[in-house]
């Protein structure tokens, strides 16, 4: 990627980001997040405030955004590496937010297609492996980052692909409870396996980051308030409360046994 245009794409994609997830702020007519997570019924939705992570993400992000851009860091090997992938990734999470907030939503009366939930969870898979392959990168070259750069670029290229690895499931549960919900499936199972494919998904790549810390901190956030709004919700859903507990310990748990390994910059296969 030529070394101008992965700086701009990343010094305006990474603000694009956060101005591309407020356009229910900014048009009457469009929806915010909160709008399509306040729509989800799914049993893993996270209590509201797990979603105020993403201003702390904006922020790192950004700052990579700038720091990359500077002249001195224009041949820098390290974000000649990661800025072609770190600027993919951005660009899906604004095409979600554009998705999000103008894409037609499902009708039962007419019968059609639910442009939102689909193009919103379809567009979520690209943009998470993208964002993690930057994150694998940055991770394993972390050591030739020094002050402020060093958490702007592995913190923010870290925590927002972390955040997206879990978020990713959240998009696609309602399609996937109504699909395991045909089979006679409850939504407290369906919820649960889908859950259990998270975590392996989380860790698979927690050991292939070598246990990134700053990774596995938004995963645990989002499970500790889908937990609470468990249990301040009303239902028992024991299975899904003991699943969530167990998967928080299990990868807190990893970090402090196994933490230090060998990150593996490709995300399947071998080095």
């Amino acid at each position: 990627m030529n070394d101008a245009l992965r700086q701009a794409s990343n010094l305006i994609l990474a603000p694009m980001m956060w101005l591309c997830s407020s356009l229910g702020f900014i048009f009457e007519s469009a929806r915010s997040p909160a709008d399509m997570s306040n729509a989800n019924s799914s049993l893993l939705v996270p209590a509201g405030i797990a979603f105020a992570i993403w201003f702390p993400i904006f922020i790192l992000c950004i700052s990579y955004g700038i720091i990359q851009a500077l002249p001195k860091n224009r041949t820098r090997e390290i974000y000649r590496k990661v800025g072609p992938w770190s600027a993919a990734g951005f660009f899906g999470v604004c095409l979600w937010g554009i998705i999000n907030a103008f894409a037609p939503s499902a009708n039962i009366e007419t019968g059609s297609f639910d442009w939102l939930q689909w193009g919103t969870a379809i567009i979520f898979i690209p943009t998470v492996l993208l964002l993690v392959k930057a994150m694998l990168i940055v991770t394993k070259e972390k050591s030739k980052l020094q002050g402020y750069e060093y958490y702007a670029a592995w913190g923010g290229l870290s925590m927002i692909a972390g955040w997206c690895s879990i978020a990713v499931f959240l998009n696609w549960a309602p399609q996937t409870v109504a699909g395991f919900s045909a089979l006679g499936l409850s939504a407290e199972i369906s919820c649960f396996i889908i859950l259990v494919f998270s975590v392996m998904w989380v860790a698979y790549i927690q050991r292939r980051s070598g246990y990134n810390v700053l990774y596995t901190f938004p995963i645990i956030w989002g499970l500790a308030f889908a937990l609470i709004a468990l249990i301040s919700g009303a239902g028992d859903y024991t299975l899904l409360k003991g699943a969530e507990i167990g998967a928080m310990t299990a990868l807190i748990s990893s970090i402090f046994v196994f933490r230090g390994t060998p990150v593996n910059t490709r995300l399947f296969g071998q080095v």
